[in-house]
């Protein structure tokens, strides 16, 4: 399952489709970047999916968009150490850093 729509996001609070619809076999890929640690991956790890934030996404977005702009490939690592610094100091629980190991 990938999930993309802004549902979810800070803004917009909750989930798209009910999570009692996700199996332990699915994996599940939510979009959303900010906050990292959604009510959908929360309520799919419950239920035994694996699972991936929307960080990635927004990092490599940033990365190939400052290629396109300047011509110039950035430092796509520090790009995400630095994504990851801003997130967590946004202080609320709902933007903690999950585990970002594979499941």
């Amino acid at each position: 399952m990938i999930h993309a729509t802004p549902m979810g996001m800070a803004a917009h609070p909750g989930v798209a489709f009910d999570p009692s619809l996700l199996r332990p076999e699915m994996w599940l890929a939510d979009i959303v970047y900010f906050p990292l640690e959604t009510e959908l991956l929360r309520a799919a790890r419950a239920r035994g999916c694996r699972t991936l934030d929307g960080g990635g996404m927004m990092v490599w977005q940033a990365v190939g968009a400052f290629e396109q702009f300047t011509g110039i490939r950035p430092d796509a690592a520090r790009m995400e150490t630095h994504f990851l610094k801003m997130v967590s100091r946004a202080g609320s629980a709902d933007t903690r850093i999950p585990d970002r190991s594979p499941r």
